[in-house]
């Protein structure tokens, strides 16, 4: 039996909704990924040099990214537009936007590495 126009125009038009409302929900905390690399040593020759990743794995652009760390110090300034304390947490690029499937870097230096983990954020543009 011939599906009528009228049903096929409802179909596609439940698939086109469910297509589009898998892209728009909300980014969160779990779709941000943090990696640390040891990149060499400080002018000391105590401390590492750090590099840290933020990844955006999400199809959504994010803005005011904050992450959450326990004791975090640098034995070298961090540029505070790239990552500053912010209350209980840590801004990462000033809260700048970060495109989907985009990343932001900064270095630290220290004898160790910090637990770095996404507390919060905004999604923007999906």
């Amino acid at each position: 039996m011939p599906m009528k126009m009228g049903h096929a125009a409802k179909v596609v038009f439940v698939l086109i909704f469910l297509v589009l409302q898998g892209h728009s929900e909300d980014c969160g905390p779990k779709d941000i990924a943090v990696k640390q690399s040891i990149v060499g040593r400080s002018s000391n020759g105590l401390d590492f040099i750090i590099t840290v990743q933020i990844a955006n794995n999400c199809a959504c652009t994010i803005s005011n990214l904050h992450i959450m760390t326990d004791g975090f110090a640098s034995s070298t300034p961090v540029d505070p537009s790239a990552f500053r304390r912010d209350g209980d947490t840590y801004i990462v690029f000033d809260g700048k936007p970060i495109g989907s499937n985009g990343a932001f870097e900064f270095n630290y230096t220290f004898d160790h590495t910090f637990v770095l983990s996404p507390a919060t954020l905004s999604t923007d543009q999906c």
